[in-house]
Order: structure tokens, then sequence, then C-alpha cells
């Protein structure tokens, strides 16, 4: 769900920067959920708008990198687990790897295929921010605005 909202260029700026900070995940892994949460830290008090996208980032860049953690866990089991009935196979036939090698090989591409949707959702929420939109991610959007709302109530 995203409603065009007023809010200034430096504002859409640091929202953008908080939701492409998922870039910043792909080769540091909690990088870029921490790069979001140092611009929520810093704008906080400053701008409702820059707050809300740059905490739902940082939740939203906190699951993916448990999500793609997890992805490649299951990928290694799965492909150490190929390995294991393939050692009588490589001794009866040593010029050919069997078709379970393979399997476990192109397996890769589903940990692949799972950063490359989460990374360009980051990009896709960067790109309508900097349009200065209202973006929600999916669930986690919803629960970090009824998060902050219940936090600004009780505060």
């Amino acid at each position: 769900m995203t409603t065009q909202l007023t809010s200034s260029h430096d504002e859409r700026v640091l929202a953008s920067l908080a939701n492409a900070s998922v870039l910043i995940s792909l080769f540091t892994g909690f990088g870029g959920a921490i790069a979001a949460a140092i611009i929520w830290a810093t704008q906080k008090d400053k701008s409702q708008y820059v707050a809300f996208q740059a905490l739902q980032a940082t939740a939203y860049q906190l699951i993916g990198a448990l999500v793609f953690g997890l992805a490649w866990c299951c990928w290694l089991g799965f492909y150490f687990a190929s390995w294991i009935p393939m050692i009588p196979q490589l001794e009866q036939n040593p010029d050919t790897l069997p078709p379970l090698f393979w399997i476990g090989m192109f397996s890769m591409v589903c940990p692949m295929l799972v950063m490359g949707a989460w990374t360009l959702y980051g990009l896709w929420g960067a790109l309508e921010t900097y349009r200065g939109k209202d973006f929600r991610y999916v669930v986690i959007g919803n629960w970090v605005k009824r998060s902050m709302m219940s936090s600004q109530a009780a505060g």
C-alpha cells in the first residue's frame, strides 16, 4: 500500500537510503540493517516519515539476513547430503559425476533467487520513498506502524 505524502527532499532521500541499504546486506549480512537503524536513530525525533521508513527497513533487512542464512544453510545441508550417496558411485565410475551431484549444485539457485527478490523489493521501497510515497513492506510495514503508534501512545 502506497499513498503520496508531503515530505521534503531530504526526508525522501534519507527514507530512500534506509530502504536502499538492502544492497549493503548482500555483502555484509546485517550491515544494511545497521545502516537503516542508524538513519532511524538519527531521525526518529526529526521526521516521522523517515523514522517509519528506516525502522521498517531495519526490520525487513534483519528478517532478510536471517532468511538468507537459513536458505544457505539448507542448500549446504542438501549439497553435502548429495555427496554421501555419490561416494560409492565415484569409486565405480570416477570419470562421470552422478546426477545427484548436479542437482545439489543447481539447487544453489534457490537461495540466490530469494536474495535477488528480497533485494529488488527493498530497492522498490527505495524508489517509492524517493518519490515521497508511504511505502509499506507486506506484513512488516503494518507491524512496524502499529508498534510505533503504541510506543507513541505510551510515551
